[in-house]
């Protein structure tokens, strides 16, 4: 031991022959332990699968429910569409990915998928949250991975209104995960903690009505002199805890369906073209009509 003490590196070849001896004997000696481990932490995980599996049955049923309803309401939409002349609604497709890296600049909100452009994903996409939830929109694409901007990085805007009173604003990223600004608000102006912000849809990009932000609890100030107010909201997403989102994409409607939605271009009927012509035959005539007795009434007295 005062040897292994004063040149460790002497010993070694010692102390790794003796490790090799107890090595048996220490996995005899926690075999015991480990096979309870492994036992209870089965079981364990069976019971919880099996609530979990439950919980999903059920909340399954009442999302197919509500799908059968939702399905009654979208034919209702489209044959009010139809009789109304109106486009087609833009449709949407999602496929998940996966979050497998976080930038490490200080500052910037931006995360990798596992999604490219092999997969489909473009530059300028629209990235979701559990919930429906704006999560932010893609930047960069590889043909293997892809970089997204979160809603909360500091050159991020996006274009939203009030839920309750339809005001619209800006709310821009401040670098910090759990805070964002909305800007462009008079000052004076109807917002109130709890108000929820969702997408106007006003830039063409985000799809209108998805949840952006909430006003936090005393998040509405207003500066003495300052036209605008100074406005904090809180993600409905914690950026930290999101591993997995969903990459929107947008279904246009087919050509066909726009023309039949379509209103049929209106074109005069051969009978109203008739009509007019003959209306501007008689009014021509009358004047000449007038002339011809005139002309009489003066030569009588001669």
């Amino acid at each position: 031991m005062a040897v292994d003490y004063r040149n460790p590196t002497a010993t070694k070849p010692i102390r790794t022959g003796f490790s090799i001896v107890a090595y048996p004997l220490q996995r005899i000696v926690d075999a015991p332990f480990d096979l309870y481990t492994k036992v209870t932490g089965f079981f364990a995980n069976q019971l919880h699968l099996a609530s979990e599996n439950a919980a999903l049955k059920e909340q399954l049923r009442l999302y197919s429910v509500q799908y059968r309803d939702m399905q009654v309401l979208e034919q209702q939409n489209a044959r009010l569409r139809d009789l109304l002349k109106v486009d087609k609604r833009v449709g949407y497709t999602f496929t998940m990915a996966e979050v497998i890296a976080a930038s490490d600049e200080r500052g910037r909100q931006v995360v990798t998928l596992n999604k490219g452009s092999r997969d489909g994903v473009h530059e300028k996409q629209v990235v979701l949250a559990e919930g429906g939830n704006i999560y932010g929109q893609v930047v960069e694409v590889t043909p293997f991975s892809s970089k997204v901007m979160e809603l909360t990085d500091r050159q991020h805007a996006i274009p939203v209104r009030n839920l309750r009173t339809g005001m619209r604003a800006l709310a821009s990223g401040t670098g910090k995960a759990d805070i964002l600004e909305l800007k462009s608000i008079v000052a004076g102006s109807n917002v109130q903690d709890g108000d929820v912000f969702v997408s106007s849809g006003l830039d063409m990009l985000f799809p209108p009505d998805f949840p952006v932000a909430k006003v936090i609890p005393n998040g509405v100030q207003y500066i003495p002199g300052d036209p605008f107010a100074n406005i904090s909201a809180k993600p409905l997403i914690n950026f930290d805890n999101t591993r997995e989102v969903l990459l929107l994409w947008r279904i246009s409607p087919s050509p066909a369906e726009m023309l039949s939605a379509a209103p049929p271009a209106s074109s005069p009927k051969p009978a109203d073209t008739k009509t007019k012509k003959d209306e501007k035959t008689k009014k021509d005539e009358k004047p000449a009509s007038k002339a011809t007795t005139t002309n009489k009434t003066v030569e009588r007295p001669q």
